[in-house]
């Protein structure tokens, strides 16, 4: 059984505050800071962050993410949220099943330490590709890739809008 988990971190120039409200933006459909790497999209009606409320994801490493090889789909709901400082959110159904943790602590005014922890089993095809690629490294890099997205796009909200 191929099991993952795997941290990653990054201290970047964005508030706890500014990085939920990205997040929050992204899952919503307001923003496509993370696109085409990780789209995510809200499930039903509970918003993001209630506890419960869920969230569909579609990750790619590489490609375009409206590629079925290559791209994982899986759907979490949130477990637990403490404003600005914590979000954990169950996979539930999809290509893995576990949790992803994400913390802030904050650094100084303007920037933020960001860890997440995924802890997660894959499923059904998925298990399978495990063997061949490496798929912790492509979440990290996906992750990795995120974080600098969150910082540009909380600093283009701090800019206003462009005449």
């Amino acid at each position: 059984m191929t099991r993952y988990d795997v941290v990653n971190e990054a201290t970047i120039a964005a508030t706890p505050a500014e990085i939920v409200g990205a997040i929050l933006a992204e899952a919503a459909g307001r923003s496509q800071w993370w696109q085409p790497a990780l789209r995510m999209r809200q499930r039903g009606d509970k918003p993001l962050p209630e506890i419960g409320a869920a969230v569909d994801f579609a990750v790619t490493g590489e490609g375009r993410v409206g590629q079925r090889w290559g791209t994982s789909r899986f759907s979490g709901r949130v477990t637990a949220f403490d404003p600005d400082r914590r979000l954990v959110l169950e996979y539930f159904d999809g290509d893995f099943r576990g949790t992803d943790e994400w913390t802030l602590v904050p650094v100084d005014a303007g920037h933020t330490r960001i860890t997440t922890r995924w802890r997660t089993d894959p499923q059904g095809a998925v298990r399978l590709a495990a063997r061949f690629v490496d798929v912790a490294a492509l979440y990290s890099k996906v992750m990795q890739d995120g974080f600098r997205a969150i910082e540009r796009f909380a600093a283009s909200k701090r800019a206003g809008p462009q005449a």
